[in-house]
């Protein structure tokens, strides 16, 4: 995990650095003399064309229920379903199955915050469901993978090489992974995947789910609107993951610091949760922090338990009971828990 986010921390660096955008103090709402009509403004930075997209597909991930693309027809096809529940990610529903030839249980899985798989991926040939482009992924025994745009795609101007691949990743790409014991996998795959495109007119929305997580529909960046008064944001801009906010700030305190703030869903019976983690009391939550001498990240568990199915399967009903976690990285604890604090204030209220 800590090597995933230096990485995160190295790559966003580089791509906010090339990204154009001027500092500003935040609040300064007003586009800057001589910009572009073609821009608009958000958090007090300019956006471009490519950066108004992706903004904007990430709302429109953020509005749809996965779980709801996951219809009872189409999973009583393949067998009985013991387990259907956002599966770690907020953009994600699993279903567990029984069959009766197959003592093993088999999986479907959505995740609507995807990226197009790359041109020269060997194991993803394009195909054609209900008239519409998608990739096909059956490299992997027994299982199989289809991957298809939620929206349609980007026509607008992209400047550099950073612009064309976020507003294609940007399109929001939608994958099923069906994995079985017994059968076709890939003919279920599709089905599901039939179904699901047909949704996308009329979608399933978050606002209608069984599952009720408030935080899946917020936006994450808002919180650049309700920092410390001291913090400066310097620079931001939308990226194309709509679970994640990244952003770089200064204050009197320390300069150029690096700020990524997360919410996922993690396991209420993972006994390794506070291990190695020091826990802080501030604004009315209980903030765990973990830190090295150059990152420090802070975790807020936020609401309650999100459950699956009755515990019809003992070891899926142990995994479908997740808790949505905030999680924060800044170069400092201090920061990180001022972060932390300000965004659960914002996401809760």
């Amino acid at each position: 995990m800590g090597r995933r986010w230096r990485l995160a921390a190295m790559a966003l660096t580089v791509a906010v650095s090339a990204s154009g955008c001027a500092a500003v103090v935040l609040g300064t709402a007003s586009p800057a003399i001589g910009s572009s009509p073609t821009t608009s403004n958000k958090y007090g930075f300019e956006m471009s064309e490519t950066d108004r997209y992706l903004a904007d597909s990430a709302d429109f991930v953020r509005s749809l229920d996965p779980c709801g693309f996951l219809v009872e027809a189409d999973l009583a096809a393949l067998g009985t379903v013991v387990q259907l529940r956002p599966n770690g990610y907020l953009s994600s529903c699993s279903a567990s199955l029984t069959t009766p030839k197959s003592s093993a249980t088999d999986s479907v899985t959505i995740d609507l915050n995807r990226h197009r798989p790359p041109s020269e991926d060997p194991n993803a040939g394009q195909t054609t469901i209900g008239g519409v482009e998608a990739y096909l992924d059956h490299s992997k025994q027994g299982a199989c993978g289809i991957s298809f745009a939620l929206r349609e795609k980007f026509d607008g101007a992209t400047t550099a090489t950073m612009d064309g691949f976020l507003a294609a990743s940007g399109r929001s790409y939608a994958s099923i992974e069906v994995s079985r014991r017994v059968g076709d996998a890939c003919a279920a795959a599709r089905s599901i995947a039939e179904t699901a495109l047909g949704l996308l007119d009329d979608p399933p929305l978050r606002a209608d789910s069984k599952y009720n997580i408030a935080l899946a529909s917020k936006d994450l960046c808002a919180v650049l609107e309700h920092l410390p008064a001291t913090w400066t944001v310097d620079r931001w801009r939308p990226g194309s993951d709509p679970y994640r906010c990244h952003f770089m700030a200064s204050s009197s305190t320390f300069e150029d610091n690096l700020a990524m703030l997360h919410i996922e869903l993690g396991y209420v019976d993972s006994d390794a949760r506070s291990a190695g983690r020091v826990p802080v009391r501030q604004g009315g939550y209980t903030v765990e922090t973990r830190g090295s001498d150059s990152t420090c990240f802070a975790d807020i568990v936020l609401g309650n338990p999100v459950l699956g199915l009755p515990d019809k399967d003992d070891i899926a009903a142990r995994y479908a009971r997740t808790v949505p976690t905030l999680s924060v990285l800044t170069d400092d604890c201090d920061s990180a828990v001022a972060l932390a604090v300000s965004a659960a204030d914002l996401l809760t209220g």
